[in-house]
């Protein structure tokens, strides 16, 4: 085609033969004013094997006929004249530019490019689908079986020397091959970011041991249910690659009886709700009220360390009335009273569980005649009983012979745990006062 600077121009398809009219080339007229020449349109029939290759532009307008072509109008090509001139009555909003739109029909002579992003790598064979291998536009794949290697390097390099999963030598990690290893000769650690872990050993190479606060590295594996979310945890690897991490305070209520982190303080202890862990007159610790011939309901408990001491948390106090007033009779026929254990565990013949029983929170055990036998401060017992009755096998009976001994009115029981240190074992504590 012969350029021409004066007239703009579209190309259009050829559609194939027998489809109708459209134009090979579209030329908007224009006239130029005072160089007397005219433009008109010039187009080629389809189907005419020879309008393809004439040159439509000449340098003399176009020989008029009996309808000239005006500007804006289009020849109606079934009555020769116009159908948007002046006087028309045609409707048709038809021309040869709308004609020429027509997309060409699949399966024809020509056709329309294949939009590559539908498929941009036809060819390719990617069984790993890492974007590598045979016929593929980025290359070979020399594994392609192998998601994380595709060079002959990776495939060569790409090991786990040390067997903690973490890979070195890779083209790329993920799940099945995470890495790079920032030390392969150590199996300990692995990843840059890495979480610490309290073991006496820096997880991500960075070169700082356990740098974290406890509540952070800690437990290392397990859910460790009932430690306190402040300050529950201590960092303390006693040796490189060891479980460092130690329970140092339960939410109360809980023990950590077998010292291992990963089930947490799995040890249920007594309820706080109806003892105290120290001596005071609390109304939770505090038990009904006994008159001659009452029974407590059972308390049942559990202390999982041996006692430290009174005030340091391993006991159970509970506090109980035996009003004098509360009787069948006078003294000494107001009652016996018996503090007891229904269920002791451990070994029968030296269980786990004693019990000591105080006048005030402020005295000693036993104190105030609670215990004849030994006097104040007497070793922990398996029971207490306040007889106040005289000995039946004395000859000479003194029916005041206990009137001598204050009436225990209100008594502080102390119960603790004298036997296998660090286990779960439930006492069942009994407290009557028999009538006499």
């Amino acid at each position: 085609m012969i350029a021409n600077p004066w007239f703009p121009a579209r190309m259009r398809r050829r559609p194939a033969a027998g489809r109708g009219l459209a134009l090979s080339l579209t030329v908007v007229g224009f006239t130029l004013l005072g160089s007397g020449l005219g433009i008109g349109l010039v187009g080629c029939a389809a189907g005419d094997p020879g309008g393809a290759t004439e040159n439509p532009f000449t340098t003399n307008p176009p020989a008029e006929t009996g309808n000239p072509v005006t500007d804006g109008a289009a020849t109606d090509p079934g009555t020769g004249g116009t159908s948007d001139g002046p006087g028309s009555n045609s409707n048709s909003n038809s021309n040869s530019e709308s004609n020429s739109n027509t997309n060409t029909t699949p399966g024809t002579s020509d056709t329309e490019p294949v939009d590559p992003t539908e498929n941009p790598d036809p060819d390719c064979v990617d069984n790993d689908d890492d974007g590598f291998g045979m016929n593929c536009q980025l290359g070979d794949d020399c594994d392609d079986n192998d998601y994380n290697n595709h060079t002959q390097d990776g495939c060569d390099n790409c090991v786990d020397k040390d067997g903690d999963n973490y890979w070195v030598g890779c083209d790329q990690y993920g799940q099945v091959k995470p890495g790079p290893d920032c030390d392969d000769n150590n199996d300990k650690v692995g990843a840059m970011d890495a979480d610490e872990l309290c073991d006496g050993i820096a997880q991500n190479c960075a070169g700082e041991i356990d740098p974290l606060p406890p509540e952070d590295m800690c437990p290392t594996s397990g859910d460790a249910p009932n430690v306190a979310p402040v300050g529950g945890w201590q960092c303390n690897a006693v040796a490189p690659g060891e479980d460092g991490c130690e329970i140092a305070t339960c939410t109360p209520g809980f023990y950590d009886a077998n010292k291992t982190p990963a089930d947490g303080c799995e040890c249920v202890g007594t309820d706080r709700n109806k003892s105290l862990e120290a001596c005071s007159d609390d109304p939770k610790g505090a038990l009904p009220v006994v008159a001659e011939g009452g029974v407590v309901p059972p308390l049942k408990g559990v202390i999982a360390f041996i006692d430290n001491g009174p005030g340091n948390a391993m006991e159970d106090w509970y506090s109980v009335q035996f009003p004098e007033a509360m009787a069948q009779g006078a003294r000494p026929n107001a009652g016996n009273i018996s503090v007891s254990f229904a269920v002791n565990p451990g070994d029968p013949a030296n269980p786990d569980y004693r019990l000591e029983v105080y006048r005030n929170c402020a005295g000693k055990a036993f104190e105030g005649s609670l215990a004849t036998q030994f006097g104040p401060g007497a070793p922990p017992a398996r029971e207490w009983t306040f007889v106040d009755t005289p000995n039946p096998n004395n000859p000479n009976p003194n029916p005041n012979a206990k009137n001598d001994v204050p009436w225990p009115q209100k008594v502080y029981i102390r119960v603790i745990r004298v036997n296998n240190t660090g286990t779960c074992g439930e006492y069942t504590l009994q407290v009557s006062r028999v009538a006499n």
